[in-house]
């Protein structure tokens, strides 16, 4: 706007014209437009929190809506002194920053959160959305609210009773897991092993006095008490190994004495891998096949060469090697008794010593470093054995995990007197103590607001559409408890709330057919609200349909005389004067009152 009254030449009315110009409100409007945009944004992709915590409820958008409010009431004063025709466009000046007053009044001001109640029980507490980091002192069997602060989702530092909090990380989910500890009351011996250390994560095995030996991958694993020895076995000497002749057994003898009836033993080839090459067995395999080949002679001068495999009793071979008579007899095991290989942790937990027990009973000590992770190879397998614990307790923790529909937040922080960060999942608590001693709990919620009455659910009803389980229609019978007021019951469902000024509950879902959730609110600038939309509608009527509210407004006609006529005919009045700031020569605005009220 020009100036054109006396007083917008004085310091005060030059900068009232600036602050209620168009230059000014229209690069604010626009900031203001982007920044809805992006919180508009944020709503969709994180939540209603995230965006009223980024945007709405930022100190750069509550400036942004206080100078357009400014822009707007310096709109109207450059107008000074009002007339009647200013009327409509005041009226619209002041609806709008109602709106805007009300609005910020309930962004900061409105309370609102849900309530679940099952058929039967009972609240007078809702819960918010806004989360809290609570530090409670317990005493004597009871808690005490000692402070309270808002959590935040990135890291900060709160103060809690002279407790000092750091937030290390917000995790918007969390899984529980559970873990080999070293803070047990008892010593216990514990050690983690890998048989894949590519893709195996670890499995821990407890000493042998508390769970026993179990078999991982085949491997037995034996953890002895710390400090422990152990010696390795020796293997059984000689194999089962036997003849059979008519009908009758005999065992496998040393060479020169009798195999059977008529035939000696001359020659005893055994072999622990044994392989079959071309008909000929050599002891040239790489892995265990224990197998023996007797030769035996009679006095005739034949002589035959028996080969038996222990792992493979049915697979028979004999050979006449020289003579013409054949005995008949056949070479025969026992079936094999291969035992599991076995993995054995012992000596001091300082200086851990391994052992190895393989398939046939014989044990050895691997020479490995005593520094883990160590890599031990066990016959043909290798086995990394990562970490051990002297104190080991079974226990579980909270990780970081995916966004799922079951969210559960926690916060990671770190206290004055804890080296380690602690995880506080959502609802959940957290032991700590202060310089003082004291037993205090630091827990993680959303803030719980009490309510001027109790309300008791009565009856859940839920109406499915024909043939479906999908819920058509869901109502809840209510208590109400009010003091000083008689108990009422009141039917709460959709689009119709139960009203308690200035707090109202509607009916916001259901879980399951006896759990109702409720929606509680109270919004102390929804009047407000309510009033600014009005006068915003009465002011837009009057600066579109009234002539003699909305004179001089572009867009309205106003009725003035052509000349040499008596009858009004439209033509647009002019709103501003065409002056500069600096008047022309030779004119003063003060002598010329008529001349400065023609920009009016």
């Amino acid at each position: 706007m020009r100036p054109v009254q006396k007083w917008h030449f004085t310091p005060f009315g030059k900068a009232a014209l600036f602050l209620g110009s168009i230059e000014l409100a229209v690069p604010i409007m626009v900031m203001v437009a982007i920044a809805m945009a992006w919180g508009t944004y944020l709503e969709s992709k994180h939540g209603v929190q995230t965006s009223r915590a980024t945007v709405y409820g930022s100190w750069w958008f509550i400036v942004l809506m206080g100078l357009i409010c400014v822009s707007l009431i310096f709109a109207v004063i450059t107008r000074f002194p009002w007339k009647r025709k200013h009327v409509g466009f005041m009226t619209v000046h002041t609806g709008l920053v109602m709106l805007i007053i009300g609005g910020f009044w309930s962004l900061f001001g409105r309370i609102e959160g849900h309530m679940a109640l099952e058929e039967g029980t009972s609240s007078s507490q809702l819960e918010t959305d806004q989360e809290l980091l609570v530090l409670t002192e317990f005493k004597n069997a009871n808690d005490s609210p000692l402070a309270e602060a808002a959590a935040p989702h990135t890291p900060a530092s709160v103060t809690l009773a002279g407790v000092h909090v750091r937030v290390v990380e917000w995790w918007e989910n969390i899984r529980e897991e559970q873990y080999v500890a070293n803070d047990g009351e008892q010593p216990l011996r514990a050690v983690e092993l890998a048989f894949d250390a590519s893709t195996d994560t670890g499995q821990w095995v407890a000493e042998e006095s508390r769970g026993g030996a179990p078999t991982l991958n085949n491997v037995v694993v034996r953890v002895l008490a710390d400090g422990k020895d152990w010696t390795p076995p020796i293997a059984p000497a000689g194999m089962d190994y036997y003849f059979t002749f008519e009908g009758a057994q005999h065992p496998v003898k040393a060479v020169g004495e009798e195999a059977f009836p008529g035939w000696t033993i001359t020659k005893v080839q055994r072999y622990a891998r044994a392989t079959v090459t071309n008909g000929e067995v050599a002891d040239t395999g790489t892995q265990e096949n224990p197998a023996v080949e007797v030769t035996v002679s009679n006095n005739a001068g034949s002589v035959e060469r028996h080969t038996c495999f222990r792992s493979f009793p049915d697979m028979v071979m004999s050979k006449l090697v020289e003579g013409q008579v054949r005995s008949g007899a056949s070479l025969s095991a026992t079936p094999a008794t291969r035992q599991p290989e076995t993995l054995v942790v012992f000596g001091p937990v300082a200086a851990p010593r391994f052992g190895y027990v393989d398939v046939r009973g014989a044990g050895r000590e691997v020479a490995a470093p005593t520094t883990l992770p160590v890599v031990l190879k066990l016959g043909s397998r290798r086995v990394t054995v990562l970490r051990q614990h002297d104190h080991a307790r079974a226990a579980t923790r909270f990780v970081k995990a995916p966004t799922a529909s079951e969210r559960r937040p926690a916060m990671v922080v770190k206290v004055d007197n804890r080296a380690d960060p602690i995880v506080i999942p959502w609802k959940g608590f957290e032991h700590v103590t202060d310089a003082a001693g004291r037993n205090l709990l630091l827990s993680y919620g959303p803030r719980f607001v009490p309510l001027p009455f109790t309300l008791t659910l009565k009856d859940f009803r839920k109406m499915d559409y024909p043939g479906t389980e999908m819920a058509m229609a869901y109502e809840s019978q209510v208590l109400v408890a009010t003091p000083g007021a008689p108990d009422s019951e009141y039917l709460i469902h959709m689009n119709t709330p139960y009203a308690n000024y200035p707090w109202k509950v509607y009916q916001s879902g259901f879980s399951g057919d006896a759990i109702s959730i409720f929606s509680v609110m109270r919004d102390p600038g929804l009047k407000l609200t309510y009033l600014g939309s009005t006068v915003l509608c009465v002011g837009i009527f009057l600066t579109f349909f009234s002539r003699s509210l909305s004179w001089g407004h572009p867009g309205i006609p106003a009725p003035h005389l052509h000349e040499n006529s008596s009858h009004p005919a439209p033509k647009k009045e002019a709103v501003h004067a065409t002056y500069s700031q600096t008047p022309a020569a030779g004119i003063d605005l003060r002598a010329e009152p008529a001349l400065a009220a023609q920009g009016r």
